[in-house]
């Protein structure tokens, strides 16, 4: 690809991931973050080529600009650079609330060309030190253009999506932004706030009795992990997505009262249908999310804990072609102690690697 300069406003987790990315595929990566100590940490890790003053300086002779600071200000750094862009340059951001930003950039009119965009990769952890070149490889990367998007807009939406595909490695999905931001508010948003919820509510339990935080081990742990997250950025992300977020938790509030009206009345039947409805559906949610987020074939391998355990299991599938598309550790989790769960992007790979691991004495199982 000719466009070789790429500058990127704010050097956190995910604006950092983009930096390391694009620097090691060859392009010339300038930065810029407010935070003056992360942006010399970018440098110094060698994230960037070069650290900017300002935001509009770092945008000077750029093909790709990608802002990548928190949502709510979005609208006025890009309003900040505007004079500086240069001609035929594609500008995008990568907030995870689309509608508000697309309205607010129409508004500025820019001559440029403007696309949301979303990479729907992350981790709880946040800042420059967690950024990883391979955060956004198999992930999904939604792209929201401007509905009335001229011949030319197509042209540079083709050309930004080329860059994130061939280079990030992510897939893209182009939708409506308003669209968008239904979706990641039940998906994404409305998790992160009943996480927090719930492990707000084991404070109160811990109240009455101080043992609830150490025995909250297991399956507590790894369905409130997101409740790690920076309070600062899901403020800013629930705030900007407020009606769609505020939809989804009065879902979570209908199925939660059903339970508590079940309880209050001894209706086992009730409580025994509201778990079955949850676990039939939960089986369907790689089927359903097949046009959003291709679908993962789950194994669970028990493994020791001890030096090699890991890398036994993923040379012994390597060693076979299989390419693995995700992996983790689930540690004290009832039923699967000292577990690798592995994803595998089909159902041919995931017996084959069931029946490899199988073969060499692991107890493996899907999941």
């Amino acid at each position: 690809m000719d466009n070789k300069h790429i500058a990127i406003l704010g050097l956190g987790l995910i604006g950092g991931s983009l930096a390391f990315r694009f620097n090691s595929k060859g392009y010339h990566v300038t930065g810029y973050d407010v935070d003056e100590e992360r942006g010399r940490a970018a440098l110094d890790l060698g994230a960037i080529d070069a650290l900017a003053g300002s935001a509009s300086e770092a945008v000077v002779g750029c093909d790709f600009i990608f802002v990548a600071t928190p949502v709510g200000v979005v609208t006025d750094t890009v309003e900040a650079i505007m004079a500086n862009i240069k001609n035929g340059a594609v500008v995008s951001d990568v907030g995870s609330v689309k509608r508000p930003i697309m309205e607010s950039i129409t508004a500025l009119e820019p001559a440029f060309a403007f696309i949301g965009g979303h990479p729907m990769a992350g981790s709880e952890q946040g800042g420059i030190a967690a950024a990883d070149p391979n955060l956004f490889e198999n992930a999904v990367y939604v792209l929201t253009p401007l509905p009335s998007a001229s011949e030319g807009f197509s042209r540079d939406l083709t050309r930004l999506r080329e860059l994130i595909e061939e280079e990030l490695g992510a897939s893209v999905m182009v939708m409506d932004s308003a669209i968008h931001d239904e979706i990641v508010a039940a998906v994404s948003h409305m998790p992160h706030v009943a996480a927090a919820a719930l492990v707000n509510a084991l404070g109160q339990a811990a109240e009455r009795a101080p043992a609830a935080l150490a025995l909250a081990a297991g399956g507590f742990r790894d369905t409130t992990r997101v409740a790690s997250g920076s309070p600062e950025l899901w403020a800013d992300i629930c705030l900007h997505n407020k009606a769609p977020v505020l939809r989804s938790i009065a879902y979570l509030q209908d199925e939660l009262e059903a339970v508590q009206e079940a309880l209050l009345v001894h209706d086992a039947q009730g409580l025994e249908g509201f778990f079955q409805r949850a676990r039939d559906l939960r089986a369907e949610v790689p089927i359903a999310q097949r046009s959003l987020i291709p679908p993962l074939f789950d194994l669970m391998v028990p493994v020791p804990d001890t030096p090699g355990a890991i890398s036994a299991v993923t040379s012994l599938l390597a060693s076979a072609n299989l390419s693995l598309k995700d992996i983790g550790i689930v540690r004290q989790r009832e039923g699967e102690v000292g577990a690798l769960r592995i994803g595998l992007a089909d159902e041919k790979s995931c017996a084959l690697a069931l029946k490899i691991l199988q073969s060499e004495g692991y107890r493996a199982y899907r999941r």
